[in-house]
């Protein structure tokens, strides 16, 4: 009879447990975060600051390219006079531009693709984002947010994935 109770007590204990565990469902979302970060970064400061970078960057170079060629052009036309001390010095001017055009290229290329690789980090534009995927997580009801491009994510339904809904979220602000 005490082995009936026990029995019976340990199921009615297992089966509360097991009810309890049901009810904690966890909903699990999925967003394109790649496609975020180019829908959200375009319109921002970071953007335009460097999008101004690459603009004054072609701007110098083809001022750069525009006196190179004027100081060749002026070479040629010291070797047709037969000038040998003004080609000389054309000559030494002109692989010293060079040497600068490759310099400047070298160095503000750098500088730019270190801005554009920093752009996807930036602490500000991420923490405003987390924010926007926190809300809307929370709002309806998700406790888990993976990124889709996430290689050991194998499989999910369109339907939990909630980029549309950040996007929305941060074209409000």
């Amino acid at each position: 009879m005490k082995k009936l109770i026990i029995s019976t007590l340990l199921t009615v204990g297992l089966v509360r447990i097991f009810h309890l565990g049901a009810e904690q469902i966890t909903k699990v979302a999925v967003l394109d975060y790649a496609r975020i970060l180019s829908a959200f970064y375009v319109d921002s400061a970071e953007a335009r600051r460097i999008e101004k970078m690459k603009e004054a960057f072609a701007n110098e170079v083809r001022r750069l390219q525009d006196e190179i060629q004027s100081l060749e052009e002026s070479k040629i036309a010291a070797i047709a006079r037969g000038n040998a001390r003004d080609e000389m010095n054309l000559e030494s001017k002109i692989q010293e531009k060079k040497q600068y055009y490759q310099e400047y290229v070298r160095i503000k290329g750098n500088q730019i693709q270190q801005a554009v690789a920093g752009l996807g980090s930036s602490s500000e534009l991420a923490r405003e984002i987390l924010d926007k995927i926190q809300f809307v997580a929370e709002t309806n009801g998700f406790s888990i947010v993976l990124n889709r491009s996430d290689p050991n994510l194998l499989w999910w339904s369109y339907e939990v994935d909630i980029t549309e809904l950040i996007l929305q979220q941060l074209a409000k602000n």
